[in-house]
């Protein structure tokens, strides 16, 4: 059975804190594929109007993916279009790929929230979760909300990996190039190009 991971995210900017913990789950975990899953519309980020487009969103995951065999990107949640619910992309993979094994890769801090995703209780029930240290985040603290929410057999379907700290966000990334501050080494030097040629982010003179 192939054991399939999915990092899933905004990726608006993607940075080197994304590939810095994805990397350091597959050198641990050793996923078959992990498939980047840029999200269309996220449901807790509705109200935002200052995304990058999902075509250059999707670009820079692919320019930060290219040199890496094992990890892909898809379009899925952009060609189905509507709000990015976890519960129903994990569905749609499911079809595509149903042998396999489906794991989720998400910060301490989202474990933390899981408990008020959209049908957690059927997603834990469908999936294994992979939780990345964050700092400032305790892993246990996800574990104990989602163990009394729904029961102790919840513990089983999460694993913790270690990763490197990375005081990185895609919030101070576009924060500094809306002020004109530089963003070397916070991004994929590819991505730091496409950003400036595609004037992403930057004030509107």
């Amino acid at each position: 059975m192939e054991r399939l991971a999915i990092m899933g995210g905004t990726f608006d900017p993607i940075h080197m804190g994304h590939l810095r913990m994805t990397r350091a789950v597959q050198r641990q975990l050793e996923f078959d594929r992990v498939v980047f899953l840029p999200a269309y519309i996220p449901p807790h980020k509705q109200t935002r109007s200052d995304f990058a487009s999902w075509q250059d969103r999707l670009a820079m995951v692919q320019l930060t993916i290219q040199d890496y065999d094992d990890f892909v990107v898809s379009s899925l949640e952009f060609d189905r279009g509507g709000i990015s619910y976890t519960y129903d992309t994990v569905n749609f993979m499911q079809e595509l790929w149903p042998d396999a094994e489906i794991y989720l890769i998400i910060g301490e801090d989202s474990l933390t929230q899981l408990y008020t995703w959209y049908r957690a209780l059927d997603l834990l029930r469908l999936v294994h979760f992979v939780s990345a240290e964050r700092p400032g985040y305790e892993g246990e603290v996800g574990v104990e909300r989602l163990t009394k929410a729904y029961g102790s057999w919840v513990a089983d379907k999460i694993i913790h990996a270690e990763v490197p700290e990375t005081a990185i966000s895609s919030t101070e990334i576009r924060k500094r190039l809306l002020e004109g501050k530089p963003i070397r080494g916070m991004v994929p030097l590819a991505v730091e190009q496409y950003i400036y040629e595609h004037g992403l982010y930057q004030a509107v003179e």
